[in-house]
C-alpha cells in the first residue's frame, strides 16, 4: 500500500519556497493523533491512521512526516524512514523526531538529568524545536544554524546558534537515528 504512494510522491514537484511562520500552526487533526501516538508508541496505530489519510490525501506533507517517524520508531529501520522523509519533503513536509532536549550545561554519560521532550522538525527553510511543555522552543532559518553536529556520545547531537548549543537525544538513543537527522539536515539546508 505504501509502495505506490512513495512512488507517485517522490515524482512530485516541491512546494514553493516559502519564508517559515513567526509562530507553528496548530496541527491538522490527523496529525496531532499521529502525534499523539508515537509519544504513547503506538507506532502501528499511527501508521495505520496516516496511511488511511494519505490514501485521501496523497500530497499531504506534514501527515508523510510524521508516517516516517513512526515507521523509524516502530522498526528501527532508517532506510525506510529516510525515503519516507524525502518524499515528504518534496511534497512540501519534511522530517520530524521525537527528542529528549538537555538542559544541562555539560552533558556526562548517556543519561540526561534535567531535560524536557518534544519534536525536532527539519522543513523547507527552517529547523524547529516545538517542545511538549514549557516555551523554550525555537525555529532557526538554516543560514542561523552554525553547527549541526553529532556529540562525542554519539546518539547525542547539537544545534549551535549565536555559540550556544541545543543538546538532544532523539526517542530510540541509537546513533544510527543521530546520523539518520544530520543526513536529512544537510540534504534540506541546501
Amino acid at each position: 500500500m505504501l509502495a505506490p504512494l512513495l512512488s507517485l510522491l517522490l515524482l512530485a514537484q516541491p512546494a514553493p519556497t516559502q519564508s517559515a511562520p513567526a509562530q507553528s500552526a496548530a496541527p491538522a487533526p490527523v496529525v496531532a493523533e499521529a502525534q499523539r501516538l508515537i509519544r504513547q508508541q503506538r507506532y502501528n496505530d499511527a501508521i495505520n491512521r496516516l496511511e488511511i489519510h494519505l490514501e485521501a490525501s496523497p500530497q499531504d506533507g506534514e501527515a508523510m512526516a510524521f508516517l516516517g517517524a513512526a515507521h523509524l520508531y516502530a522498526e528501527r529501520e532508517t532506510t525506510r524512514a529516510r525515503e519516507v522523509f524525502e518524499a515528504s519533503f518534496a511534497a512540501g513536509g519534511g522530517a520530524s523526531f521525537w527528542v529528549n532536549h538537555s538542559h544541562q550545561t555539560v552533558l556526562d554519560g548517556d543519561d540526561l538529568t534535567d531535560y524536557c521532550r518534544g519534536w525536532l522538525n527539519l522543513r523547507r527553510g527552517y529547523v524547529e524545536f516545538a517542545p511538549e511543555e514549557g516555551d523554550h522552543g525555537f525555529r532557526l532559518t538554516y543560514a542561523e544554524v552554525a553547527e549541526f553536529k553529532q556529540n562525542r556520545n554519539k546518539a547525542f547531537f547539537h544545534i549551535k546558534r549565536g555559540g550556544k548549543n541545543q543538546n538532544f537525544r532523539p526517542r530510540s538513543a541509537d546513533q544510527r537515528e543521530t546520523l539518520l537527522l544530520l543526513i536529512l539536515f544537510n540534504k534540506f539546508s541546501r
